[in-house]
């Protein structure tokens, strides 16, 4: 009789799967070049691995959920699931088309295109299961929204920054992604939550400090969905203890909804257009080769300026790395030069020197981001070429607040080792001694505002589309100084 059973509803088991293998290969279709920039940045060594670890945790709580829920009774009104999910598809194409390009310069940094594919594959899902079905699980589709890429680097940078704290979120989402599969009641959602945060931190520590070499990736990945897996198969086997634990043993499910092909059509459609939606440049950085590293990451201050002083930061070591430094050197002209300023003052600059022990860290954090800049309007970037094959970028930033305009010339070079510096020239247009720079303190939540003009008004808010680059020339010939001044 459960053979025949089995049989007679074997046709159900194709219908959920070839309805999420659409899904799945739509998703992987639109975001294309997405997951090809996360696995490269994620090879590299940045923590955005992470995003291919979520899906899994939610999976495992996904499968949970479904082993404790009933059977549901059919739905026949797919009005308002096609209205809801048609919008979430829209939703993800204008993430994706409208509001990425607004933060364009910090694309590394955000990926709305990350979000956006969560919401595609929300929508698609209500498309092809129905609202009432997949809003069963709100819990699991809130959680990689919630754990945005921002929202996730922010909070590491915060607790320390570390591979530790990287890898010990994703313990805490696993252990909530274990609890969500295995809470029968709240007492069994307790000691899952406990078993797992322990046994996963404890895993965590020991491959963070036993094998420092394993990539981030993997640090981020085995604990998190080990515990996961280990935990919830441990509570199935003792529910199920003294019971059968053939799969087939429990009732197959049948879809609630029936899927039309127009509807199966339209979410292709919207995945070619997502695929066609070109991603920003902002990790293609210009990085040249250097001189060999010296045991003291400052520059050699070239002939014809004095270094006035220097100070260190320590708080790069939380946003690229334990070995990370960050120096600035203040630099004064000796004679004064009427090309650069008319009334004969000697002209200040600080050099600020970022090391990082990888290139590709800087793509997430760039020039900009690294100083709090509140109301501030950034024009273009000129492209400058120096000496030695260096080639440095440069734009000017306007304070309408202090009425004063800084410009920044800035240029990568690898060092050997891996090791990459960021050589950072700015100058302000009070050409007074005491004339104030903008400190190299990076601060997400000091940059909000501007954050929020761009996504109310769009980059003309803070782009300065007339600036005039006075100190091209200065900070031209400033650089090639410097260059050459190094112990190549």
């Amino acid at each position: 009789m459960k053979i025949s059973t089995f049989r007679a509803e074997s046709g159900i088991v194709p219908r959920l799967t070839v309805r999420w293998l659409m899904i799945a290969a739509a998703t992987v279709f639109a975001f294309w070049p997405t997951w090809n920039n996360l696995w490269r940045s994620t090879i590299d060594g940045t923590a955005i691995g992470f995003v291919f670890v979520l899906p899994l945790l939610c999976i495992v709580s996904a499968v949970g959920t479904d082993l404790r829920r009933g059977p549901e009774l059919p739905i026949h009104d797919r009005e308002t699931d096609k209205i809801v999910g048609g919008i979430g598809l829209l939703v993800a194409l204008g993430m994706q088309t409208l509001l990425m390009p607004r933060f364009a310069d910090n694309y590394e940094l955000m990926h709305i295109d990350v979000l956006a594919a969560w919401v595609f594959v929300w929508g698609a899902a209500v498309l092809m299961f129905g609202l009432r079905p997949v809003n069963r699980y709100w819990l699991i589709w809130l959680a990689p929204m919630v754990l945005s890429p921002l929202f996730y680097r922010t909070l590491a940078i915060e607790l320390g920054g570390t591979r530790f704290t990287y890898s010990v979120i994703m313990v805490v989402v696993s252990s909530l992604a274990t609890t969500v599969a295995v809470s029968r009641n709240w007492r069994r959602g307790l000691i899952a939550f406990l078993i797992s945060i322990t046994v996963g931190s404890v895993l965590v520590y020991y491959l963070s400090h036993k094998f420092s070499t394993v990539p981030l990736f993997l640090v981020q990945l085995l604990p998190a969905v080990g515990t996961a897996l280990a935990v919830g198969a441990v509570f199935y086997l003792y529910e199920r203890r003294g019971k059968s634990l053939r799969p087939f043993d429990r009732p197959l499910r049948k879809p609630s909804t029936k899927s039309s092909n127009w509807t199966i059509l339209f979410v292709f459609v919207v995945a070619i257009l997502l695929f066609l939606t070109p991603l920003p440049n902002a990790q293609s950085l210009t990085i040249s080769q250097g001189p060999p590293p010296t045991a003291d990451p400052r520059l050699v201050v070239p002939a014809g300026w004095d270094q006035i002083s220097t100070e260190e930061f320590d708080w790069p070591q939380r946003y690229f790395g334990s070995t990370s430094s960050l120096t600035r050197q203040t630099i004064r002209a000796d004679t004064p030069n009427p090309a650069w300023d008319a009334q004969m003052r000697p002209r200040t600059v600080q050099m600020d020197v970022l090391q990082v022990r990888r290139s590709t860290t800087l793509s997430v954090y760039p020039s900009s981001s690294t100083y709090q800049l509140q109301n501030a309007r950034v024009s273009p970037t000129v492209q400058v070429e120096l000496t030695r094959g260096v080639v440095a970028e440069m734009y000017t930033i306007v304070d309408d607040a202090l009425l004063l305009t800084w410009s920044n010339l800035n240029f990568i070079w690898t060092r050997g080792d891996g090791a990459a510096q960021r050589v950072s020239l700015i100058t302000v247009d009070n050409h007074e001694p005491d004339a104030y720079f903008p400190e190299p303190s990076p601060s997400m939540a000091s940059n909000g505002s501007n954050t929020l003009a761009l996504l109310l008004r769009g980059k003309s808010s803070t782009e300065d589309n007339e600036s005039q680059y006075k100190d091209l020339g200065m900070l031209e010939a400033l650089g090639r100084l410097i260059v050459e001044a190094q112990k190549w």
